[in-house]
């Protein structure tokens, strides 16, 4: 049986969960605003598109085996759905990472704790051996969040795709099974001295 993630997966502000069909409306009120698909390869939606996409998304999970991990992410302090998470299988060992957020949540640090759920389950669960992502080199603030979630910066895709009228120049970053574990490995070591 191939590897699944034990949704939803929970952070100290947030879980993620499978989409439902009445979040369409708070899909479409991230999906739809220039801003939050600025540096995205489409977008913004309109209606159609944002009625078309939830759609795909249902579709995906019950793929099987299942290949992409598109999650809603909700804040537990109101249970407002804010954004999305995902990795998509691009083969049995790598997966890749993204995301998009309300515009009114952003600074707040919630992409960076999902971003940092998503790797860890993508490699404690789905049992991957490399995590990687894109993002366009002007990008700043989603080259921060792919850092806090421990990915690392590898180097420039010249013209890695045509969209919206031009080509783009994406960073590239990933983290590997090893990396990962040294990282984690660190990290239960500083919380195991901060409880002492």
């Amino acid at each position: 049986m191939p590897p699944s993630l034990d949704l939803p997966l929970h952070t100290p502000r947030l879980y993620l969960r499978d989409f439902l069909p009445i979040d369409l409306q708070a899909i479409h009120a991230y999906a739809s605003d220039p801003a939050v698909t600025r540096f995205m390869f489409y977008g913004p939606r309109d209606e159609a598109d944002s009625t078309a996409y939830p759609q795909r998304m249902l579709q995906s999970q019950i793929e099987r085996p299942r290949r992409t991990w598109e999650l809603a992410v909700i804040r537990r302090a109101d249970h407002r759905l804010i954004g999305a998470c995902d990795v998509t299988l691009d083969n049995a060992h790598d997966g890749d990472l993204g995301y998009i957020f309300a515009r009114d949540v952003w600074g707040q640090g919630y992409a960076s704790e999902a971003a940092r759920a998503m790797v860890d389950a993508g490699f404690t669960q789905l049992q991957l051996e490399r995590i990687f992502a894109t993002c366009a080199v002007e990008h700043g603030a989603s080259a921060r969040v792919l850092e806090k979630a421990s990915l690392r910066r590898r180097t420039v895709l010249h013209h890695y795709k045509e969209a919206k009228g031009r080509r783009w120049n994406m960073w590239l970053f990933d983290l590997t099974r090893a990396e990962w574990q040294a990282t984690a490995g660190s990290r239960l070591h500083i919380a195991d001295m901060d409880s002492r």
